[in-house]
């Protein structure tokens, strides 16, 4: 299998539209914004998900390269199964997960989900916390919101 394509990122970007190039174009889910949805960039289509603190000033965000296979069975899912058919898109590829401070981009780190095991979200948050804790204070605040959710 080819190697997919990932997402491409312009810091200090919204999440929802996180390079100049990358149109909306469709929301499964809003809090008081878009938090999973898919976005086209340079002809390719990207499944986005605010993995952690929605509703929180500081959140985490994963992309992936979906399928018109994939986006056709994500379309009319609803519930436990349109999170599972997330997590499967997540899991089936290479994910790059963001921290957002204030609805902009402001890190990334690319994941080998074949390497994570099961749980997904534990290998994101901790990538995302790996990478804080080596530069921001950011890690603090960001443990607190994953704690308390």
């Amino acid at each position: 299998m080819a190697m997919p394509e990932l997402v491409h990122l312009r810091f200090g970007a919204l999440p929802w539209r996180p390079a100049d190039n990358a149109m909306l174009i469709e929301v499964f889910d809003r809090h008081d914004r878009p938090t999973c949805g898919l976005i086209e960039q340079q002809g390719h289509t990207f499944l986005f998900d605010c993995i952690e603190g929605q509703a929180w000033d500081i959140n985490v965000w994963a992309y992936v390269q979906v399928s018109e296979d994939q986006i056709a069975k994500l379309r009319p899912a609803e519930g436990a199964e349109f999170a599972q058919m997330v997590d499967q898109a997540m899991k089936d590829s290479v994910v790059v997960a963001a921290l957002a401070v204030g609805d902009r981009l402001e890190l990334a780190e690319v994941i080998e989900t074949a390497d994570v095991g099961s749980n997904l979200y534990a290998a994101i948050m901790e990538a995302i916390l790996a990478k804080i804790e080596k530069g921001t204070s950011a890690a603090k605040t960001l443990r607190k919101v994953q704690l308390v959710s």
